[in-house]
Formats: structure tokens, sequence, C-alpha cells
């Protein structure tokens, strides 16, 4: 039992690692699960226009516009070309699927009237037109001879109602080839001008020009493929951490089971070893009786064979015997005949035998009846004289006693008279100490008045300066976003106009005539030739623009949630402080009423309480214990003696359990240092308390044994076994508390 019990340990320490393992994996896997259910059901991947549009449609102000959603959710791409999808279809993956041409129309009009920006609008072919009209295309032929690995509508879906929709519903999608490299790429757009050519890796030949770049953040399909992982690992995951926490529940009970098992057979183990015990005992007993009487039965044997040959002896004196009887058979008769005569004389004299015994025993009673007398006697005498002893020897203990209280009385009227003089002094220097103390207590209510002021005005600067920092963040970041698109405005006049803004503001402040004008058109389109001739601008500027627009602005609405998590947290921080100084300060107060009479019940008298060492700040404030035991001035608590110590320590343990009671208290010795009458008083206040709460108490003393309910000790009646003996005292009759109310337990 003890190795099964030790390896189903062993397991459930390992499933408890294995569950806290899988709880923080899980936990992971739903903070990004929820993450990601964030950014796409906020759609934080898309342009500020089409999450305008959205936002419009949520809060009502398009009544007739419905829209399925953007085309990002109807695509699913195998994994190899996910990123090169996403980075070919950027654009297309924002169109806004509707279900009609109004739908479509009314999308439009809604984007030019209330917001800014653009949109597409995608009809669902199942309820648009019925057929799409596929134009005719030179396109090349499939096969890896050609350097083509197939069409993109080959690895990517349509879900959610397109399934069935054609590729040419997008003709990007329907004029989009899979190319194995760049160069094969490249020598197929030359020769297929309008097809699109894709690599593994997001670069895209369109005839002579080619688009490609890194991508700093994550697509949509990227995301929705990374939530269905997420969401199989986090289901994965929950099965398994639903089977580890099933497991350690069935280990946790088996371990309890066996547990009890291992209780149930120590006990039984140990009760087969008392018998064991016992019948050792028994058997030692036995084995030495059964020692005696084999010693018995040897003695027995050779008594026996001394029997025998005695037996042998006696049969060779029988013989010699019976002849000697023949002879003696004559001289038998006339023995008989003397032995007659003497029978009689010794009848007479058994007569007379008799009667002196009477007389002998009536003689011993009387002599004995005397003797009882005598010592009752002797002993009287010594009785009085050990009397008369202890009372002449009392005599002079009294002598002595009166003796000693005149002097005694004597040198006390001497202190009172000198008491009398000093009491009459420090009556005086108490007035006088009264009255600095009321200075110094008008004065230090003054401080904490200008204190509290001062304290009051630097909370308000705090909160001024916090309101300020804040102001002044957002100050920076206008700044920043300014100072950057400054930038960005001074680079594009650089690259379009070959100017700087300081130089077209300074232009901008003259008025040009005609010959001006011209040469500013010739220059302008003197800069336009040499822009042309640089070759065609970067495509994906405005595609990185966005997806840097779109990084921050979900970073900047998560640094917003995380404000708000702050003030949250902080305000919650405010009234649990609040809170928690309220409770002190009534459960100090409460339990300090308590102390003060618990102090007065185990001392009989006194006075004893706590103090605040800063009554301003309770969560931080000390506190100290001053106690004044009957006769004896007020001080602190390492100044008693160790008795007043304890009871001072049980004054405090009895009032915080008055309080907030416990249902159980375990007491090791706390009576050691106490006398007899402080232990009857902590006795009486532990009976009064052990209504609430069970009290154990370790002692030693015979006072606190008797007023217990129940005693448990360990003895040894053997040497190096250890037995526990219980006892549980039953209470009284009511007749017998009547006659003898102080010996009743309770």
């Amino acid at each position: 039992v003890d190795e099964d019990l030790a390896t189903r340990k062993t397991k459930a320490s390992e499933n408890r690692r294995k569950l806290d393992e899988l709880r923080n994996a899980t936990s992971r896997l739903k903070a990004r699960k929820d993450s990601l259910e964030e950014i796409i059901s906020h759609r934080a991947y898309t342009t500020e226009s089409v999450k305008r549009l959205f936002t419009a449609v949520e809060r009502g102000q398009a009544q007739d516009l419905k829209p399925a959603g953007v085309l990002a959710d109807f695509v699913e791409v195998d994994t190899a070309y996910e990123k090169a999808t996403e980075e070919f279809l950027h654009d297309e993956l924002e169109y806004v699927v509707v279900s009609d041409w109004s739908q479509a129309e009314q999308g439009i009009d809604l984007m030019r009237g209330d917001m800014d920006g653009r949109a597409t609008f995608l009809v669902h072919p199942q309820q648009g037109e019925e057929s799409i009209a596929k134009a005719p295309l030179l396109e090349p032929v499939l096969g890896p001879e050609t350097g083509i690995t197939g069409r993109l509508s080959s690895v990517l879906r349509l879900t959610n109602g397109l399934t069935n929709a054609p590729a040419e519903l997008l003709p990007r999608l329907a004029r989009c080839f899979l190319a194995e490299d760049r160069a094969a790429a490249q020598r197929l757009a030359l020769q297929y001008p309008d097809i699109y050519f894709l690599l593994p890796d997001g670069i895209c030949y369109h005839g002579h020009a080619v688009s490609g770049g890194k991508k700093t953040g994550s697509g949509p399909l990227a995301l929705k493929r990374e939530l269905r992982e997420i969401t199989s690992q986090l289901q994965t995951s929950q099965g398994e951490f639903d089977r580890t926490q099933s497991l350690l529940r069935d280990l946790e009970d088996d371990i309890a089971r066996l547990t009890e098992d291992m209780e149930r057979l120590r006990g039984m183990q140990q009760t087969q070893e008392k018998d064991a015990l016992a019948i050792d005992h028994e058997m030692r007993k036995m084995g030495e009786e059964f020692s005696r009487a084999n010693s018995r039965l040897s003695v027995a044997r050779l008594e026996l064979q001394r029997l025998t040959q005695e037996n042998e002896r006696s049969l060779a004196r029988r013989g010699e015997t019976e002849q000697a009887v023949a002879a003696k058979e004559s001289s038998r008769a006339e023995q008989e005949q003397a032995l007659a005569d003497a029978r009689a004389a010794l009848d007479e004299f058994r007569q007379q035998s008799v009667r002196i015994g009477e007389e002998h025993a009536a003689l011993r009673v009387d002599l004995a009846g005397f003797e009882e007398r005598r010592r009752s006697e002797q002993a009287a005498r010594m009785r009085v004289e050990n009397q008369v002893r202890d009372v002449a020897h009392r005599r002079q203990e009294l002598d002595r006693e009166t003796e000693r209280l005149g002097i005694e009385k004597a040198r006390l009227l001497s202190d009172n008279i000198e008491l009398d003089a000093r009491a009459a002094a420090l009556a005086e220097q108490i007035a006088q100490s009264e009255a600095a103390v009321a200075e110094k207590a008008q004065a230090e209510a003054g401080l904490r008045a200008s204190l509290q002021t001062a304290e009051d005005l630097l909370r308000q600067f705090r909160l001024e300066v916090q309101a300020a920092g804040e102001k002044r963040s957002l100050v920076e970041l206008e700044l920043v976003k300014r100072q950057s698109e400054l930038k960005y405005l001074d680079e594009t006049c650089r690259k379009e106009l070959n100017a700087s803004l300081d130089e077209l503001a300074q232009s901008e402040e003259t008025v040009l005539d005609e010959d001006g004008l011209a040469e500013a058109e010739q220059r302008y389109q003197e800069v336009r030739a040499r822009i042309e001739a640089l070759g065609p601008v970067n495509t994906q500027a405005m595609q990185e623009f966005e997806e840097a627009q779109q990084r921050y602005d979900f970073l900047n609405a998560q640094r917003q949630d995380l404000l708000d998590s702050i003030r949250d947290t902080e305000k919650a921080i405010h009234e649990i402080d609040a809170e928690s100084r309220k409770r002190f300060a009534e459960a100090f107060e409460i339990i300090n009423g308590h102390f003060r009479e618990m102090f007065k019940t185990l001392f009989g008298g006194g006075v004893g309480e706590m103090r605040l060492n800063d009554e301003a700040n309770l969560s931080e404030s000390g506190i100290d214990i001053v106690a004044s035991p009957p006769g004896k001035k007020l001080q602190s608590v390492l100044l008693l003696s160790g008795g007043e110590r304890a009871l001072t320590a049980m004054a405090l343990l009895m009032a915080i359990f008055r309080y907030s009671p416990s249902p159980f208290c375990i007491l090791d010795e706390v009576d050691a240092p106490l006398d007899e009458a402080n232990i009857e008083r902590l006795t009486r206040l532990i009976k009064d308390m052990s209504h609430q709460t069970q009290f154990i108490v370790i002692t030693h003393a015979k006072r606190t044994m008797e007023s217990a309910q129940a005693l448990y000790g360990v003895t040894m009646q053997e040497q190096g076994v250890s037995k526990l003996v219980s006892v549980k005292f039953q209470p009284l009759p009511d007749k017998v508390k009547a006659m003898e109310p102080e010996l009743a337990v309770v």
C-alpha cells in the first residue's frame, strides 16, 4: 500500500505540473485567440474607409445597407501561397461583399455623402448578373517545361456562399498564374503582358513591371488561418487539460482512499502489535511456567526413583519384620492390657487439662482487655502532649509575629508621612504637566490642521501634474504626427517638384507675371519629364502607408485600453485602501475595547490598551501595547514580568477571538510562568470562551488540568513502549454540585 500510495502521489505531482503547464498554454492560446477575434471582428486589417463604413452600418446610419462582409471573409488559401496571395490581392481582399447592385449603389452614396474615402463593392454572383463575360485572353500553356506550376485560383478557395463563384469574379485572380522562379516569370511577363505571374515569395511580374517587398504585418488570410489553428490547438489543449484534470481528480480520490486504508491498516497494525506484545508476554509467562513444570517433573522423577529404591528396601525389611511380628504377637497381649490401664489414666489427665485450659483462656481475655486500655490511654496521653507542644510553639511564633508587626506598623507610619509629602509635590507637578500637555495638545491640533491642509494641496498639485503630464503626452504625440506629416510632404515635394517646402512657401508669396508663368510652366514640364524618365513610382508606398496606419491605429487603441485599465486599477486600489482603512479602524476599536475588558478580567483590575503610532496613516501605522497591572504605573509590555506578559498576551488573543472566533486554539504551556491565582482566572476565562472556540492546552499545571473536559497523556508502562491514555470527565450530579460547587467541571 505504501508503494502504491507513493506511486500515485508521484503521478499526482506530475499531473499537477502538467496541469499547470496546460493551464498556462491554454491561457496563452485563449489570449491570442481573443486578440485575433478582436482584430478580425473590428476588421483592423482593412482601410479606414472600410472601417468607417462598417461602423456606420453597425450604428444604424445606413438603414437599408447590409453588407455580408469583406472578400477576405470568403477566401481560403494554401499555406504555401498565403503570403503571396495577400500581397497580390491586397486591394481585392478589402472589397465589400453585397447582395445586389442596389446595395452597392447605396454604399457608394454613403461613402460620397457622410464619410471620406473610397471603397469597392463586390456584388454576390448568385444575386447579381447571371453570367460573367469572359474576355478572350491569350493564356500560356501550363506545364513544368513552360515554367508555370498552375493558376492562383487552383490554390485559392472561396467559401461562405461564394463556393461556386467563377474565377472571373476577380479579373486579377483569373489572370494570375504561378511561376517557378524569377527568370521564368520575367520571360513569361514579357511574352504575355496582360497576365500576372506570381512567385511563392510574393514577387509579381506584369509586363515590364515587377512588384514586391517585405510585408511587416500579417494580413487577414494569415490572421484567419492562425485563428483556425489556434482554435484547433485550443480545443486539443482544452481536451488534454480536461483529461489531465479528470485523471488528477481520480488520482486524488485514490490517494485519499489509500490514505484512509493506510490509516486503517496502521490502526490495525498498532492493535496487532499490542496484541502481539500481550501474546509475547503471555508466552514468556507460559515458558516460565513450562520451565518450572519441567523442573518439578525432574524432581518428581528423581523422587519416584528414590521411592522405588525405598520400596525395594521396604520389601526386604518386610520379611524381616514378619519374622519379628510373630515374636512380638505374644508380647502384644501383655502390652494391650497395660495399654488399657494407661488409657484410663490418660482420660483422667485429659479432663484435668480441659479445666485448666478454660481457666487459662479466661485469664488471657482479661489480660488482653487490660492491655488494650493501657495502649489507648498511652495514645491519648501522647496526643495531649503533642497538642501542648504545638500550642507552645504557635504561641512563640505569634509573639514574634506581633513584635514584627509592631515594627512594620511604625515603619509604615513613617512611610505614610513621606508619601503624603510626595503626593502633595506630585499633585503640583501633575497640575503643571497637565497645563503643559494642554498647550502641547493645542499646538498639535494646529499642526495637524495645517498638515491636513498641506496634504490636500499636495494631492491637488499631484492631480494637476498628472493631468498636465497626460496633456503633454497628447501634445507630444500630435507634434510627432505633425512632424512626420511635414517630413512626408517635404519628401514628396522634393521627389515630385524638386523643391523643398520652404522654397514653395517663399515662391507662393510672390505673384508671377505672364513670363514668369511661362517659365514656371516650362520648368514644370522639365521636372515632369525628369520624373517620368525616372520610371514608375513605388506602387507599394500607399499600401505600406496603410499598413503603418493600420498598425498605428491598433497600437493607439491598445494604448488607450492600457491607460483605461491603469485608471480603473488605480481607482480600485484607492477604493480598496479606503475600505481596508475603514475596516481596520472598526476592528481596532472593537478589539481594543475587548482587550481592556479581558485585561481587567485576567489581572483583577488595572488598565491595558493598544495605541496607534500614526493615527493619520492607518495602513502603515504600528501598534503599541501598554499595560498597567494593579499597583503599577502605565508602562510598555517589555517592562513587565514573564507572568504579566503572558497574561497580557492572552488578554489580547482572547480579545481577537471575541471579535473573530476561531474554531480551534492550541495553547502551549502558556500557564508555565503563572501562579495558582492567575491560573484560576485564566482557566475561568478559557471556560467562558470555550462556547465558541475549542481550546487544546498543553500544560503541566494541575489547576489547569482540573478545569479541562478531557485529558490526554502518554505513559510508558514498559521500557520503550509508549501508550496513549485519555480521561474524560463527566459533569457532577446536581446534588453534588449543590454541596461542592467549586469542584464542578465544565
